[in-house]
C-alpha cells in the first residue's frame, strides 16, 4: 500500500491544470484493462466441430 498512498500524496500536489489529463489517463487505463478480446470460434458444420482436437491429437486420427 506504500506505493498508492506515496501515488495519493503526488495527486495531491498536482496543478489543477492538469488533473484533467490524469483523468484522461486513468480512463484509458481501465478501459484497455475491461476489454477482454475472446477468441471467435466458427461452427462450419462438420465433424470437428463437436470433437475435443487437443485430445485427438494427443492420441491419433483415427476419426470415424
Amino acid at each position: 500500500m506504500e506505493l498508492k498512498e506515496k501515488i495519493k500524496k503526488e495527486i495531491d500536489l498536482l496543478p489543477e491544470e492538469h488533473l484533467h489529463q490524469l483523468e484522461r489517463y486513468l480512463e484509458i487505463i481501465k478501459s484497455r484493462r475491461q476489454k477482454s478480446r475472446r477468441i471467435k470460434s466458427v461452427h462450419l458444420k462438420g465433424r470437428f466441430d463437436n470433437i475435443n482436437l487437443r485430445k485427438l491429437a494427443y492420441e491419433g486420427f483415427n476419426i470415424s
